[in-house]
């Protein structure tokens, strides 16, 4: 039996051990795996003051890096004032939030929908269209992932997680993107054609269109593949043609991770856009934003979560967004990214078994495969994973392929840091 993290002896049920849960636990997964005490910049330390290159950002949310103290101040003193009030209690921060937003996103005019989590947010966006069409399906795409609750699980593509999805839960077709993949500058208006007939196909099986079309701009959970400008112009197309509500997931790829303030962009602008992670720089908050004629259908209380918009997040939010408009950090994951991404070409050249190098900004991620390794007991990703991380440096692996490895630092990543992972890499490379 694993190691308990502490033994709990109750005076109620005469003593037990508590252990945190299987599904969560990387301690019980992986026992050599450090445990992180405090963060700076782009580091993490463990207890014995060991750093970390953190090349994951907290899975994409720590675009500004650890230890801001714009943001430290702005919640120690939110957190002195007041912390909590429930959803249905005002507050002045989260109509502070919203004015910020306003500054960044590309509506003219939207009502915003708060929320906690991604998935909470995705399923919010869903019940709106849902309300707008009268229809039930969603289409998703191949290798999407929008979250493991039990409706963004329907609309995410990983078998390992849908299979908790109850038999008789309502199927959401997917569609193929595989010819989208890594990168595609140019349309051909064969794949578009194919999208329009699957929907036609769709509405004639069915007797309707989908109720919504959600896609990521760049699928990042599933191993960091890019949708070229000409897919997702066609969705927004196609979506406007034929009713149906286009959702944009850019919960990952927002708040200028991918080298711009965001994939949705003046002439590019989906119905409703879905937005997290970096919004809160560590804090769970997240938000849905679209017209108010859309998001709007949703009456006072239909959707409500505890934690929404709960003042020390918004305050928290409000100090990201001040610096993000002040800092513009996609400028430097533009040309970091650049930098990086060069690098990973350069290593590719001197090491076969790096391939498919593709990704925006600072969001990157390659394969690597060693023909010869059948025998090992882990994929050479995974080996590089465990070496890096002896070597200081975190990165994540997998996806749709197991021989992913994935690049998402804070976006106040320096040219030097990347030289230090980039050595780090190849220093794994020849040793494992």
């Amino acid at each position: 039996m694993a190691k308990p993290y502490f033994n709990f002896h109750s005076p109620f049920l005469g003593g037990g051990m508590f252990c945190e849960a299987r599904s969560i636990s990387v301690r019980r997964h992986n026992g050599k795996s450090p445990s992180m005490v405090r963060g700076t910049g782009c580091y993490l330390y463990d207890a014995e003051g060991k750093a970390y290159l953190d090349m994951s950002g907290g899975s994409g949310a720590a675009n500004l890096g650890y230890g801001r103290q714009e943001i430290i101040q702005a919640i120690r003193h939110q957190a002195e004032l007041l912390i909590h009030t429930g959803w249905n209690i005002d507050n002045p921060h989260r109509h502070a939030l919203i004015e910020r937003l306003a500054l960044v996103v590309p509506f003219k005019n939207a009502s915003v929908m708060g929320a906690v989590t991604g998935a909470e947010a995705i399923e919010v966006a869903l019940k709106i269209a849902r309300a707008k069409t009268g229809r039930n399906c969603v289409l998703y795409f191949s290798n999407a992932f929008h979250g493991k609750t039990q409706g963004a699980l329907a609309v995410s593509s990983n078998k390992l997680f849908r299979k908790h999805i109850p038999a008789d839960a309502v199927e959401y077709p997917c569609f193929s993107l595989e010819s989208c993949y890594p990168d595609i500058g140019e349309d051909t208006s064969d794949w578009s054609s194919s999208f329009r007939r699957y929907l036609d196909t769709l509405e004639e099986a069915r007797g309707q269109l989908p109720a919504a079309i959600v896609v990521e701009p760049i699928q990042a959970a599933e191993g960091v593949h890019p949708l070229p400008s000409w897919t997702l112009e066609t969705i927004l197309r196609v979506g406007l043609e034929r009713g149906v509500i286009t959702v944009f997931d850019e919960i990952y790829t927002g708040f200028g991770r991918t080298g711009d303030p965001f994939v949705s962009r003046q002439g590019m602008v989906p119905d409703l856009l879905v937005v997290g992670k970096a919004l809160g720089n560590g804090l769970p908050i997240s938000a849905i934003i679209g017209d108010p004629q859309l998001v709007d259908l949703l009456t006072y209380s239909e959707h409500s979560s505890t934690f929404t918009f709960m003042p020390l997040a918004c305050a928290a939010a409000c100090a990201v967004v001040d610096l993000y408009c002040s800092e513009r950090p996609w400028e430097n994951a533009n040309s970091v990214g650049l930098h990086l991404r060069a690098s990973l070409d350069r290593l590719a050249q001197q090491d076969s078994r790096i391939s498919l190098v593709r990704g925006r900004g600072l969001m990157l991620a390659c394969d690597v495969d060693d023909p010869e390794g059948a025998q090992q007991s882990q994929p050479l990703s995974a080996r590089l994973r465990d070496k890096l991380e002896e070597l200081g440096v975190i990165v994540r692996t997998g996806g749709q392929r197991p021989s992913t490895i994935k690049m998402t630092p804070p976006l106040v990543i320096s040219k030097r840091e990347v030289d230090i992972f980039v050595s780090a890499f190849s220093c794994a490379l020849s040793s494992v």
